[in-house]
């Protein structure tokens, strides 16, 4: 048929998500595999925000990196382990938590967040750096 594109994917979701898994990895969704072409990278590099309420994943094919976790590819899996990254900064893993990112395709990185800012904190440091001038 001229002017179409044959569906052939098949999948649960085509909605792009990251998942926190209890087992200690993080996983990807078929979604994301297929809209941003994770398939194509063989390693990972988490980061963490300095305020450690979002985290980072670079997408590489390259060796030479520093931090760079083998991606486990399968069919329907698409994951890094990430258990000591996750105890490290102390992100909760006891149950399965699904996430929305972002998508850098200048870095191939998707961000996420894990945890909502403490307000309270952030008030304080100003309220400090007020006080001092």
């Amino acid at each position: 048929m001229d002017g179409f594109k044959k569906y052939i994917h098949k999948g649960r979701s085509y909605i792009p998500k990251v998942t926190i898994r209890k087992n200690g990895v993080l996983a990807f969704n078929s979604g994301a595999v297929h809209k941003y072409d994770l398939d194509l990278y063989k390693y990972a590099i988490l980061y963490i925000s300095d305020d450690r309420t979002r985290v980072a994943v670079k997408f590489t094919n390259s060796e030479k990196e520093s931090g760079i976790l083998q991606i486990q590819s399968r069919p329907g899996n698409f994951q890094v382990s990430a258990r000591t990254f996750f105890g490290l900064y102390d992100i909760d893993w006891s149950e399965n938590r699904n996430y929305d990112f972002l998508w850098n395709n200048t870095d191939k990185t998707a961000i996420f967040r894990v945890k909502e800012p403490d307000i309270k904190k952030q008030r304080e440091k100003l309220i400090a750096i007020k006080n001092k001038q």
